[in-house]
C-alpha cells in the first residue's frame, strides 16, 4: 500500500505539472492552453511519448485512488496514535479516491479514444438545477470549494502539512526548500479553489449553469484580466510548485 501511495503521489505531481506548463506556455505566447488535468491528458496524448505518459499516469491515478480507499476502511496512521477513528479524514479520503478513480478512468478513455466532452462543470450544474433544491445544492458545492481554498491557505501558512512528513530524514536545506515550495504551491491552489468557488456562487445566484467553471475556466479567467499574462504566469508557476511538492511527499510523506 505504501508503494501505491508513493506512485500515486508522483502521478498527482506530474499531472499538476502538465497543467502548469501548458498555462505558462500560453502566458508566454508559445502555444499552450488554459486547461484542467483531463484537458492536459488529452493534449499530450497525440504522439507516442505522450500516450506512454498518459498510460503511466492512469496507473498512478489508480494507485492513488486505491491508497485513499484503503484509508477509508483502515484509517490513517494518525488515528492509531490517537486511539480513535477520525471520520472526517475518512470522508475526505473517500472523496479523493472518487476523484482519482475518475481521473484513472478518464486517462484510459483518452488512450482508447472514448473520452467525454468539455464543460463538465456546466453540464453537472445544469443537471443539479433540475433537482429539488438544486440551487441550494450548488450553493453548498460553492461553500465546500471555498472551504478547500481556506484549508489549503491554512496549510500553507501554518505548515500543517509537516505533520505528515518525515522531517527527521530531511537535511536543513531540504526542509527549507520544501517549506518554500509548499507555501507557494498550496497558496496557488487556494487562489484557484477560491476562483472556482466564486464561479459556482455566481452560477447559483444567477441560476445560470454556464457560469460554473473548473480549473480550466479559472485559468482562462485569469488570462482574460488586464494583467492576465502576469497573473496566469504566477498562478501556473504556483501549480507547478504544488506538483513538485507532491513529488516531495512521495519521498518523505508518512504513509
Amino acid at each position: 500500500m505504501e508503494k501505491l501511495a508513493r506512485f500515486g503521489l508522483v502521478a498527482q505531481g506530474i499531472s499538476f505539472g502538465l497543467v502548469a506548463v501548458l498555462a505558462i506556455k500560453l502566458a508566454l505566447g508559445k502555444g499552450g492552453k488554459a486547461t484542467d488535468r483531463e484537458g492536459a491528458l488529452q493534449t499530450i496524448a497525440h504522439d507516442g511519448i505522450g500516450r506512454v505518459i498518459v498510460f503511466v499516469l492512469a496507473f498512478g491515478f489508480g494507485a492513488y485512488a486505491l491508497w485513499r480507499l484503503a484509508q477509508v476502511f483502515l484509517g490513517h496512521d494518525v488515528e492509531e496514535q490517537g486511539g480513535r477513528k477520525k471520520w472526517g479524514k475518512r470522508v475526505s479520503s473517500l472523496g479523493k479516491a472518487a476523484i482519482y478513480g475518475a481521473l484513472c478512468w478518464f486517462a484510459f478513455s483518452v488512450l482508447f479514444g472514448n473520452h467525454g466532452g468539455s464543460n463538465k462543470e456546466q453540464e453537472a450544474t445544469k443537471g443539479i438545477f433540475g433537482w429539488p433544491g438544486g440551487r441550494w445544492i450548488v450553493y453548498g458545492i460553492a461553500l465546500g470549494i471555498a472551504g478547500a481554498a481556506l484549508w489549503n491557505f491554512y496549510r500553507a501558512v501554518s505548515g500543517k502539512y509537516k505533520d505528515s512528513l518525515k522531517m527527521g530524514q530531511m537535511s536543513a536545506t531540504e526542509l527549507k526548500w520544501t517549506t518554500r515550495i509548499a507555501f507557494v504551491g498550496l497558496t496557488s491552489r487556494a487562489v484557484v479553489f477560491g476562483l472556482i468557488s466564486w464561479f459556482f456562487f455566481k452560477a447559483a445566484a444567477d441560476y445560470d449553469p454556464k457560469k460554473a467553471r473548473g480549473l480550466d475556466g479559472a485559468l482562462r479567467k485569469l488570462a482574460d484580466t488586464p494583467y492576465g499574462t502576469a497573473l496566469l504566469s504566477i498562478v501556473a508557476a504556483g501549480l507547478f510548485a504544488y506538483g513538485i511538492f507532491c513529488v516531495i511527499q512521495a519521498r518523505y510523506r508518512e504513509v
